[in-house]
């Protein structure tokens, strides 16, 4: 298989989904490459972006379903500190990934543009994870050789808008966008580069052809305008992380009978993750993930029940640094956390489970004379249960 593509399915049909996912943590020119600029703008090495690029494509090829627009390609380009293939749990090749680079980047779009229009009704998925600037409307992502032309270097940037606006004439009626990259400005690349200048994109922009239908688009961001993202070294990023697990049930629905995960709920779950202390930390509700346009439509059908985030909690939430929880589901003993083991930073806090949905009894035990209980239905996007004392 040539070039980005790390999967290819011929027999997929039509419509189908395609996705594009670049994860850049290399940086040769900025601060700790081997070949660092003199000011890269406080911009350093991520080790983040690769680990994140690379679980997304692995959900995507495992677990991502849509009947009427199943996985028909998944593009991947990563730059990370040690190169190594990429295994398609579908399939269990290895593949070769190209470095993501700007050159490799552009290639890249326009072939993913081109897998998207082979239909009107193709789903087009792209994820960027690594440094991003903006200003204004304008958004910058950097790929791996930024600051390689030391005239303009965004010429290593792909220009974001510029992307979005060229997909327009693309067929593809729903294209669904995931930046987990900074929104900040940068001093030393956009106002070196002019006021309009946010990378290239090998996309014309146009407008859409009369004879498509209406065009579907959304982007999700990891943060607001002007605010910056965060990541844990060596791990998955905050943002995909919530969302990955906001695809695995807490963004899910069931008004048809099946759980189904759709544009809104998705924004709604993500948010609910990066608002929580036991999931993000410091960054609690300081990181707020945004979105442009919002139209409602289903991207992911669950096969099974959701997981679903629980919050078991004493009232007083001082009680919580000396009670015992117990979960039961039938009966029958799911999960337990013994008096004392709290968490070290905030003994106050709440019990952080997951639980798939369905009904459960919650106990919280501070004593023989001090045995508080509820019964509750545990269903997306989260549920927080208050045990009172009697």
């Amino acid at each position: 298989m040539a070039g980005s593509v790390v999967h290819l399915d011929e027999h997929a049909g039509s419509p189908c989904t395609h996705a594009l996912v670049i994860g850049v943590g290399k940086y040769p020119h900025l601060a700790g490459g081997e070949a660092p600029v003199a000011d890269s703008d406080g911009m350093r090495q991520l080790s983040s972006p690769p680990i994140s690029a690379r679980t997304l494509a692995t959900w995507l090829l495992a677990e991502y379903h849509d009947p009427g627009r199943p996985l028909g390609s998944v593009a991947l380009l990563l730059s990370e500190e040690t190169p190594a293939p990429f295994v398609n749990p579908r399939t269990q090749q290895a593949h070769q990934v190209e470095t993501a680079t700007i050159d490799n980047i552009l290639t890249a779009v326009t072939q993913w543009y081109d897998r998207g229009d082979s239909h009107v009704d193709n789903r087009l998925v792209f994820y960027f994870c690594g440094h991003g600037v903006s200003q204004g409307d304008d958004m910058a992502l950097l790929a791996a050789d930024i600051f390689a032309d030391e005239h303009n270097p965004l010429n290593s940037a792909l220009d974001f808008a510029g992307l979005m606006n060229g997909l327009k004439r693309c067929k593809a009626s729903e294209q669904v966008f995931f930046v987990d990259a900074c929104r900040s400005n940068s001093d030393v690349l956009i106002e070196r580069s002019g006021a309009r200048f946010a990378g290239r994109s090998p996309l014309g922009a146009g407008t859409r052809p009369l004879d498509l239908p209406r065009r579907f688009h959304i982007p999700y961001y990891a943060t607001l305008s002007g605010d910056r993202s965060h990541a844990r070294p060596g791990q998955v990023s905050l943002f995909t992380e919530a969302l990955l697990k906001s695809f695995s049930g807490a963004a899910s629905d069931d008004p048809e009978g099946d759980w189904r995960v759709d544009t809104s709920d998705l924004l709604k779950a993500i948010d609910h993750f990066m608002r929580q202390p036991r999931f993000a930390g410091a960054v609690a509700g300081v990181q707020v993930p945004s979105v442009g346009e919002l139209p409602v439509f289903v991207l992911h059908q669950l096969d099974g029940p959701p997981v679903v985030p629980v919050y078991v909690g004493c009232d007083p939430a001082e009680d919580n640094a000396e009670a015992e929880f117990v979960c039961r589901e039938d009966g029958l003993e799911r999960l337990h956390r013994a008096a004392g083991d709290v968490d070290g930073e905030d003994p106050q806090r709440e019990w952080a489970i997951e639980l798939r949905f369905g009904d459960y009894d919650f106990e919280a035990r501070l004593g023989d004379q001090d045995v508080r209980t509820k019964s509750v239905t545990v269903r997306p996007v989260f549920r927080r249960v208050k045990l009172e004392k009697p």
